[in-house]
């Protein structure tokens, strides 16, 4: 009798998960693609890859000197 309950309590946290997964990927995909005056106007994704790209920049430097 205890069977059915359980399997019934596992379709349950499985829907569960689903609706956690899908809100964090709707909050990510908001920060990451709306702009904001934080961030001059940019995007998310924006300053991130600026962030990025002068990482790379000061470490191609870095590694280039002697």
């Amino acid at each position: 009798m205890s069977r059915p309950i359980r399997a019934r309590g596992r379709r349950a946290q499985r829907g569960q998960a689903m609706t956690e997964y899908v809100l964090v990927a709707l909050v990510l995909v908001l920060a990451l693609f709306t702009t904001d005056t934080l961030f001059d106007g940019k995007t998310g994704a924006q300053y991130l890859a600026d962030l990025i790209r002068a990482f790379f920049r000061s470490l191609t430097y870095f590694l280039s000197l002697p």
